[in-house]
């Protein structure tokens, strides 16, 4: 990014330019690896008369940077970017759970119909009358049954499979495994809020590739690439917060940008067998392709248990770095996903409960077209990603009333052109009507005060004469 462009991104984000905003906004950059380290910032002079800011301002800005450790200014070198500031701690998750702590009704979190879940109780029961061998140290990585239950419907020909709990879970070790400190990770902008908390305690530089409407866009991963990215890590299905998913000629474009690099690919599908078709880079190139699916979405919260399936020494890496952490996913909850997903009741569940997800989703986008929200068409997963004036002014008016949806800011390393919410469309369309109207409501409410506030600022430049002509 050369200054022109620093500055025209920071005009963008600050519309009331302050010092506080100044260094969260040119932090956010840094971090998104659009600024890089070693990149010399613009003189203050410059920055003041473009953000139309005094150089105090911009000086305090300098200064908040310098105590982060983010910048260091030199006597007669002026000011360079060292680093993004990195925190050991899961600040985004924090976000999230904070979002719902005073909510009378939590739509931001992404959360399964319960009334849809096929039954776990029974499937325990079955297992718990005929599972021996259990209490034994040092099982395998994953036990035989759930290994062949997922290797015979896997998306592309994985070499090997490991259990971990969750899908989060199976993300976390697999970087781990993968990711060392200081490598280049190229990451689909938005997404998953614990995937950027993970990869920040690991201390990767993460490089923001904005997500369009086939995918992530190839130009950037190319770029990335180019910049040194060893891992690319992304969701083809159920992209969470859009919904959306890869098209089959966005995977026949980036497949071969990705073959040429030799950069491992880390695919997370959070609702593997609730998509109408499963799209994935392993069926171009399952030698670079690790995928974790979950299941919590599709069989219930309480089934702590999911898969990471890909090349036989990825999958070697992420057992071991198992073993080092929790050794192993319970044999009891392994043995019970097993039996959920070879039961034929179940499965006509789960397929049942897809085709009930999508239906929802359709009437509450619909909802919202007809009052001016223009959602994607396309989508794979519950996800409601609302456009708006405002996300944190929606978020916060909208938990005052009880309301807890998530704003962009929370799933976005860099801040897009134009700002989100984040709602789950799993529940029941009819019972949710009430908060769809609330949402909708209060999202025009402040796109009006917004558009007023423009318009006085733009009155009293013109009045004051500093109107460029």
């Amino acid at each position: 990014m050369d200054d022109q462009a620093l500055l025209e991104r920071l005009q963008l984000e600050l519309e009331s330019p302050n010092a506080t905003r100044l260094a969260h906004a040119l932090t956010a950059l840094i971090s998104s690896g659009d600024v890089v380290p070693g990149y010399k910032l613009p003189p203050i002079r410059t920055l003041a008369e473009a953000l139309g800011m005094s150089p105090a301002a911009v000086g305090q800005s300098w200064k908040v940077l310098r105590t982060k450790g983010i910048i260091e200014t030199k006597t007669r070198g002026g000011s360079v970017v060292v680093g993004p500031q990195r925190s050991q701690r899961p600040v985004r998750f924090a976000q999230l759970s904070h979002s719902a702590d005073d909510a009378r009704v939590d739509l931001g979190r992404p959360r399964p119909d319960l009334a849809l879940l096929p039954d776990l109780g029974a499937a325990l029961a079955e297992v718990g009358l005929r599972r021996a061998g259990l209490n034994h140290a040092d099982p395998p990585p994953i036990t035989q049954g759930l290994r062949d239950a997922v290797m015979t419907n896997w998306p592309f020909a994985a070499d090997d499979v490991v259990a971990v709990h969750r899908a989060i879970d199976g993300m976390e070790q697999t970087l781990m495994a993968l990711v060392s400190r200081g490598d280049a990770v190229a990451v689909e902008d938005p997404t998953v809020p614990r995937v950027l908390d993970i990869l920040d305690r690991i201390g990767a530089r993460v490089i923001s590739i904005a997500w369009h409407d086939d995918g992530p866009d190839p130009r950037e991963l190319m770029r990335a690439l180019h910049a040194g990215a060893t891992t690319f890590v992304y969701q083809p299905n159920g992209h969470s917060p859009t919904g959306r998913a890869v098209t089959d000629e966005w995977l026949e474009q980036v497949a071969p940008l990705l073959r040429r690099s030799d950069a491992l690919v880390v695919e997370l599908d959070l609702f593997p067998l609730l998509h109408p078709v499963r799209k994935t880079l392993g069926t171009r190139m399952p030698e670079a392709t690790t995928l974790v699916e979950g299941y919590s979405h599709s069989h219930g919260p309480d089934m702590q248990a999911a898969v990471v399936g890909g090349p036989r020494e990825v999958i070697e890496r992420v057992a071991q770095q198992i073993a080092y952490s929790h050794r192993w996913v319970s044999r009891v909850l392994q043995d019970t996903l097993a039996s959920l997903l070879t039961s034929a009741e179940a499965s006509t569940q789960v397929a049942h409960a897809a085709v009930e997800y999508q239906r929802r989703h359709a009437l509450a986008r619909e909802w919202f077209a007809a009052r001016g929200f223009a959602l994607a068409p396309q989508t794979s997963a519950p996800s409601l990603w609302i456009p708006v004036v405002d996300d944190v002014a929606v978020a916060k008016r909208l938990a005052e009333l009880g309301i807890g949806v998530l704003p962009a800011s929370v799933f976005e390393r860099r801040r897009a052109p134009q700002r989100h919410i984040h709602l789950n469309g799993a529940f029941d369309f009819d019972e949710q009507l009430p908060h769809y109207e609330q949402i909708a409501y209060v999202a025009n409410d402040v796109a009006e005060l917004s558009l007023a506030a423009r318009r006085a600022r733009y009155r009293s430049a013109e009045s004051a004469g500093t109107l460029g002509g």
